[in-house]
């Protein structure tokens, strides 16, 4: 049994108290499930390296978190301004929460709760968003069909500024006349593509460096799903008739309209909502309005007609059906992690969500919660390092047990600590009223 699984977590319509399974994509047996509510479509993400996973409640303004071996929700309070319609998490870097409420998006930074930023720049509801594998740019698509792509650090640079103007996006990097069903991008990021697809049957490449649009891809019937392998040569399209296209980018044909003449795979016998590709790019996972995820291999050879160069037809090879009878599918994720993560009794983790902070109103003086987490025993009693007298009243009143633990030598140490933190606190005092009469 290989330590290293393609883990596929799948949500469902009609899932019921356990929100989440997961399932090993090479066997197709069932590894976890998370209890929780239902799941709102496209909100499924991974915190950091697959240490949290965090999802928006269907029909709610909550959200939902889970360590990842734990089979419980946290006990954390996530509540945002309204109904989430797309979400998404970097994983590089301080984690930062985007979330889209219909025509809203609101950045949220996790490890603090803090509301960063809000900016509207779609004026309908933004059903689509992702981040760059470097996480300094997201990407966000609606049922305006506009996709807009947004730097990170201009919501950070805004919040540091009074009356500063409403954030715009990097680049407007173009309009579908429907409704964006579909973003992805390989690996490379900002120095390769992004993908959108959209009911008005096409799905365009844009050059992230430039903007401008690469390739509009053409086909016969909606697209409802997109994703690309990590090298960015093959391009997958689900489309609204259960079909699967495979697109080879390699050789690259001219920039401008090309038409996907193939047909396709018949994958589903409904609407493809969801897919995944692996690292390898070997495997694709699909699932659709049937309520079936399915694992399929990838024929590498397989592109269809691209141009005017004819190429092999597109072959993807059933190899199991993962997951069914639970209604359509409303999220679908991969993730590569260690078997025993996924039911260790401790993990430790370096990331930290914590509660989301209720003042919207003004960022920039919501004051800051950051939890701190440690190993150490618990203490029973919080000394004061500028009063250390109420300390040492306080274990008196109980009769004495921890004066014994303290020498002389532990002693010396807190009056010197005692003393150093008086002067910092008063020339700190100092500097702060002085800055304050100043402005």
């Amino acid at each position: 049994m290989e330590p290293l699984v393609d883990a596929l977590l799948v949500s469902s319509l009609n899932a019921g108290a356990e929100c989440i399974q997961v399932y090993d994509g090479a066997t197709g047996t069932q590894l976890k499930s998370y209890r929780g509510l239902p799941v709102a479509r496209s909100t499924l993400c991974l915190v950091g390296k697959g240490a949290h996973i965090v999802t928006a409640q269907r029909d709610k303004p909550f959200l939902q978190a889970w360590a990842i071996h734990h089979h419980e929700a946290l006990q954390i309070r996530l509540v945002v301004p309204g109904r989430v319609d797309a979400m998404a998490v970097n994983s590089t870097g301080p984690k930062y929460c985007i979330i889209g409420i219909k025509e809203k998006l609101y950045v949220y930074k996790l490890l603090s709760g803090r509301l960063i930023g809000v900016s509207t720049r779609h004026y309908q509801p933004i059903t689509q968003l992702i981040f760059t594998p470097c996480g300094n740019y997201f990407a966000s698509g609606g049922e305006d069909g506009f996709v807009y792509l947004w730097s990170l650090a201009s919501f950070i640079e805004a919040l540091h500024k009074h009356d500063a103007p409403q954030v715009q996006p990097h680049f407007i990097l173009g309009q579908h006349s429907d409704k964006v069903t579909g973003l992805a991008m390989p690996l490379s990021g900002m120095k390769g593509f992004l993908v959108s697809s959209s009911l008005d049957h096409t799905a365009r490449l844009f050059d992230l460096l430039t903007g401008r649009s690469m390739y509009n891809l053409v086909t016969a019937s909606d697209v409802t799903t997109v994703a690309c392998n990590s090298l960015g040569s093959q391009i997958f399209l689900g489309h609204s008739d259960g079909t699967v296209n495979v697109v080879n980018l390699l050789p690259a044909p001219p920039h401008g309209d090309v038409q996907v003449s193939s047909k396709g795979v018949e994958c589903h016998p409904k609407p493809v909502r969801c897919l995944a590709v692996t690292a390898s790019g070997n495997r694709i996972v699909s699932g659709g309005d049937d309520g079936e995820v399915k694992v399929w291999s990838v024929i590498n050879k397989a592109a269809g007609f691209i141009g005017n160069t004819k190429a092999h037809d597109p072959h993807l090879a059933l190899q199991r059906v993962v997951h069914n009878g639970r209604g359509p599918i409303t999220n679908l994720s991969l993730l590569h992690i260690h078997r025993e993560a996924l039911t260790a009794t401790e993990v430790d983790s370096k990331e930290i969500i914590a509660p989301f902070s209720q003042d919207h109103s003004s960022p920039l003086d919501a004051p800051i919660i950051v939890p701190i987490r440690g190993r150490g025993k618990e203490h029973h009693q919080q000394f004061d390092l500028f009063n250390f007298s109420s300390g040492l009243s306080a274990l008196q009143n109980t009769g004495g047990e921890g004066m014994s633990e303290l020498s002389n030598d532990h002693q010396s140490s807190i009056n010197q600590l005692q003393a150093a933190n008086t002067q910092l606190f008063k020339f700190a005092l100092k500097h702060i009223i002085d800055e304050e009469r100043d402005f």
